[in-house]
């Protein structure tokens, strides 16, 4: 999936900056590049799957169930709340590195979210659930709309 590292390490760019091309910062673990939001899809994607085993036929419910008891929900439900206001800026602009930009910031918010909050097992697991499926869908359309193939398993 380097094709993949390459092409949001350029979309990434600020149109008006310098580039400097680098395959050891694009594959990166850490820090904005493809191989750190692919990870964080494939964690997402982990979390629900694993929630679809432990309570299998169960239905997480509908976003009317979210409850937030934490910073890291908050935060992560804010960030989520501004997909269409970065995709309208991208669009406007035709600036694709504010849709990256904004990509990395809920895929570090989801990340907080999941260092600091139990989904499975927690007594707020339906409603972190609903989290995860709605954090999913935000990353998917990102990932689609920066024409990058999302990763299940990494």
């Amino acid at each position: 999936r380097e094709s993949g590292a390459i092409k949001y390490a350029d979309l990434k760019q600020n149109k008006s900056s310098n580039y400097e091309f680098s395959f050891d910062r694009m594959l990166d673990l850490k820090g904005n590049t493809a191989v750190y939001l692919q990870y964080a899809h494939a964690r997402v994607c982990s979390i629900l799957s694993k929630a679809r085993v432990a309570n299998p036929g169960s239905d997480a419910g509908d976003a009317s169930k979210i409850r937030v008891t934490c910073e890291p929900e908050r935060a992560l439900l804010s960030t989520i709340c501004q997909f269409p206001e970065a995709v309208e800026s991208t669009v406007e602009d035709l600036a694709p590195n504010r849709l990256c930009d904004y990509l990395y910031g809920l895929t570090s918010k989801f990340t907080d979210f999941y260092s600091e909050c139990k989904v499975i097992g927690s007594e707020e697991e339906a409603s972190r659930i609903l989290m995860c499926e709605a954090t999913l869908k935000v990353m998917r359309k990102c990932f689609a709309i920066l024409g990058m193939e999302p990763l299940e398993r990494i």
